[in-house]
């Protein structure tokens, strides 16, 4: 029986650790999402300008 209690606490270890990993997965697909959200604005505000600098220069 105690090496029934022992893989039973493996388990329960293994399963804490899997439910912390998926939550970091989580956190880190929300900061990716929040990053690309970013990236795409900056991208606009960069072409809105390169577009003003070339309606100057013609």
């Amino acid at each position: 029986m105690d090496e029934l209690s022992k893989l039973e606490e493996r388990i329960d270890k293994l399963i804490s650790l899997i439910s912390e990993l998926k939550q970091k997965i989580e956190d880190l697909e929300e900061s990716n999402s929040r990053l690309q959200n970013a990236k795409q604005e900056v991208k606009k505000r960069v072409d809105g300008l390169i577009e003003k600098v070339d309606n100057l220069i013609i």
